[in-house]
């Protein structure tokens, strides 16, 4: 698949630096040097595309009910700002195409996380699909969609072949080239913790493009990197940016992958 695939990308926007998952975020991580941002997307009670991490908006707007509950019009009259780390009262839930309406504006490249409630993995593949093809032109950067939900992924590859996708894992699963391959895709995001650099060296050799998330420091960072590891996920764009923006060793360039 053809992506421009980067070594440092924000994590809900820059989590770190912003309320997750807002425009605020996404502006954030700009400020900080990110030229990837991933954010999540769920679906609302109407079906439209929304950028929501967890299924319940208990930690984020203090309400114990699910964010598929809500209309989008709904969720973009709550306040999600308030109760973050940092605060930003009045940051409000937005959806999948107004964040990438302002990632066109900042020249910032998406990778957009399914992160559908159970039974809701199709509907919300094809709504995120959906939402990039009416917001994401042909002419810009190639976007990724990533997922823990194959269900999820293996929709959007049919829906969208020629959008890349990138399979998360906690740890990579015992068979993870097999994964990969049913889901035609070479990029693997994987936990810090359960990354060691025997493993990351076995993948990256079998031509796999390998994504660890979530590193905010950066001689962590600058491990990854030695040990092969393409990209660094992070909430704190703005402590990894510095490091990421002097020259650093080129990777050995993954290999073909095997017929």
């Amino acid at each position: 698949m053809r992506i421009d695939y980067p070594q440092l990308m924000g994590h809900r926007g820059a989590a770190a630096l912003a309320p997750e998952n807002t425009l605020a975020g996404i502006e954030a991580a700009a400020r900080a040097g990110c030229r990837w941002v991933e954010v999540d997307a769920m679906l609302s009670r109407d079906g439209v595309a929304v950028l929501h991490h967890d299924y319940l908006l208990r930690r984020t707007a203090g309400l114990r009910k699910r964010g598929d509950s809500f209309t989008a019009a709904e969720l973009a009259g709550l306040d999600v700002g308030s109760r973050g780390e940092p605060a930003l009262p009045g940051a409000t839930v937005p959806t999948l195409e107004q964040a990438l309406a302002l990632m066109l504006r900042l020249n910032l490249v998406p990778n957009i996380e399914m992160k559908p409630p159970p039974n809701r993995e199709v509907a919300t593949a094809e709504g995120v699909v959906a939402a990039l093809r009416r917001a994401w032109p042909a002419s810009a950067p190639t976007p990724l969609i990533s997922s823990f939900m194959t269900a999820s992924l293996r929709r959007a590859h049919a829906l969208a072949p020629d959008i890349p996708r990138a399979l998360i894992t906690i740890r990579p699963p015992r068979k993870w080239r097999q994964a990969l391959e049913e889901l035609e895709s070479d990029i693997l995001h994987v936990s810090r913790k359960h990354l060691t650099a025997k493993r990351v060296e076995t993948i990256v050799k079998a031509g796999t493009r390998l994504g660890v998330y979530t590193v905010n420091e950066p001689a962590e960072a600058r491990t990854f990197r030695a040990w092969g590891v393409h990209c660094v996920i992070t909430d704190a764009p703005d402590q990894v940016a510095p490091w990421a923006r002097r020259p650093l060793p080129e990777l050995v360039p993954p290999a073909p992958a095997a017929e």
